[in-house]
């Protein structure tokens, strides 16, 4: 199925797709929420992080693995312009690989810019018992966005999932951020 075939389809099998889609979509908000929590109970809360200094080098250690899998994009760019002899992005024609790479790159910037402030945020206000949350958002949130290529690859539907992932450990990060800024919730 290519990129235009949602275009094409009937509209009976359009709706069917986008359906489908939406079904997905939708179990994997709850996949990764109850992910989420069933790991917050098995991750141990990171040690010897009280001072603020402490809980900000946690956050690095943490921040360097969105940057990673951002840098293995970046890669994956330049690795197809190299393939496709397409050099000049301005002039050259792309290729659909060169397409998805970048979308792929820029969607991930995108969910990269609210996910490691909020990260930080939420490691800053965070009690002690409650930093393993930071630990597992990160994990979840590569994976995320691993999902999201790679099914990016395999057809824009197959996307979904690691959308979905995404977009749920960003919900859960930023929401929690808030709410510790505004003192409205008091994690144990």
């Amino acid at each position: 199925m290519s990129d235009s075939s949602l275009h094409q389809s009937p509209p009976r099998r359009r709706k069917s797709l986008i359906r489908g889609a939406l079904m997905l979509n939708g179990a994997s908000v709850v996949v990764t929420a109850l992910l989420f929590v069933l790991l917050l109970s098995l991750v141990a809360p990171p040690m010897g992080v009280n001072a603020p200094g402490a809980r900000m080098a946690l956050w690095a250690r943490l921040a360097v693995w969105p940057a990673l899998v951002l840098f293995g994009m970046v890669v994956g760019v330049m690795a197809m312009r190299g393939r496709t002899q397409a050099f000049n992005p301005v002039e050259d024609p792309e290729s659909r690989g060169q397409r998805v790479a970048q979308r792929v790159l820029a969607n991930s910037v995108e969910q990269s810019a609210i996910f490691v402030p909020a990260l930080a945020a939420l490691v800053a206000t965070l009690p002690q018992p409650s930093l393993g949350a930071a630990v597992v958002a990160t994990g979840l949130f590569v994976l995320g966005r691993l999902l999201f290529w790679v099914g990016y690859l395999v057809h824009p539907f197959a996307r979904a999932p690691g959308m979905a992932m995404t977009l749920t450990v960003n919900l859960i990060v930023l929401g929690w951020a808030v709410l510790l800024q505004l003192g409205g919730m008091q994690p144990g």
